[in-house]
């Protein structure tokens, strides 16, 4: 990955990460940096050296308002992906995109069909509040899986309808999707669905002593942290700019990392397999078919 591609994705980037911060702020919406952005800020004062992403997240109820008031804020270049501007959308995740620009990953690349935005984009993720006790948390991992599966199944059911090609990493997932259909028959809605999903995250709203990403990692270990640690946040320098962290970054990094000072060099796990800061990506898509 060359310097130069690293400086023009990283600037969409914060460009994309200062809108986010201006609707949070606007509606008084309490985010985090997560992930490799909170290593970034706390040991680098920015990303990490060789990152090209940005990865925010919120507690459920702060998440639920944001894909409520986040839409109409974002008007074009930006567009503000979840599940009821986008019904391809992940449901475990919101997307910040920059529609005049491209950049996807090779998941998008190879299972999403052709409506999808692809503009550079920030990740922002919900914390949701884990049950307390090990057989709720057995009951509710179980019903989450399950609908990942079936959300899958679906993903893989409309690829093949769409290319007539096999999806190789999701096409065992199709008779769980088609159970579920044959179960909602005319009701069924994929946003819907999704919907189910979130709340079988959520897990009843109910406040808790723990939060966790909740996805194919639903109560992993390393993604599971204490509700105290996102009580109070402090902001700091990133970049041009300043971020909000937990005021525990020291606790969750290490739950994440463990000796998180020790930095070790990684290659970015979205696997963004196109990239142009100026190029809308519906006209790359278009020069793409042309070729």
């Amino acid at each position: 990955m060359s310097e130069a591609y690293l400086q023009e994705i990283q600037k969409v980037e914060l460009d994309l990460l200062e809108k986010f911060i201006s609707v949070c702020k606007k509606y008084n919406i309490m985010y985090y940096a997560d992930a490799g952005t909170l290593l970034g800020a706390v040991r680098h004062k920015g990303f990490i050296p060789w990152d090209d992403d940005i990865d925010l997240a919120l507690l459920w109820p702060d998440y639920q308002k944001l894909m409520e008031v986040a839409p109409r804020e974002c008007e074009y270049p930006y567009f503000f992906q979840c599940i009821y501007t986008d019904a391809e959308a992940l449901p475990g995740t919101c997307r910040l995109r920059r529609s005049d620009t491209t950049g996807f990953t090779r998941w998008e690349q190879e299972n999403i069909g052709p409506e999808y935005d692809r503009g550079v984009f920030i990740d922002i993720f919900p914390l949701f509040y884990v049950p307390e006790s090990i057989e709720e948390r057995q009951k509710q991992k179980e019903k989450v899986l399950w609908l990942w599966e079936v959300i899958r199944g679906h993903d893989a059911y409309q690829y093949e309808r769409r290319t007539g090609k096999r999806n190789a990493a999701y096409s065992k997932y199709i008779p769980s999707f088609l159970k579920y259909y044959e179960t909602m028959g005319e009701d069924f809605d994929i946003v819907k669905l999704k919907e189910e999903y979130l709340h079988a995250c959520a897990w009843g709203d109910t406040r808790t002593n723990v939060v966790g990403e909740s996805s194919v990692k639903c109560h992993g270990a390393n993604a599971m942290w204490d509700t105290e640690w996102f009580e109070n946040c402090v902001e700091m320098p990133f970049e041009n700019t300043t971020i909000n962290c937990p005021a525990a970054y020291d606790e969750v990094l290490t739950r994440v990392y463990g000796d998180w000072r020790t930095p070790i060099k990684g290659a970015s796990e979205h696997e963004i397999v196109a990239f142009d800061a100026k190029m809308p990506w519906r006209r790359y898509l278009q020069l793409q078919t042309e070729c």
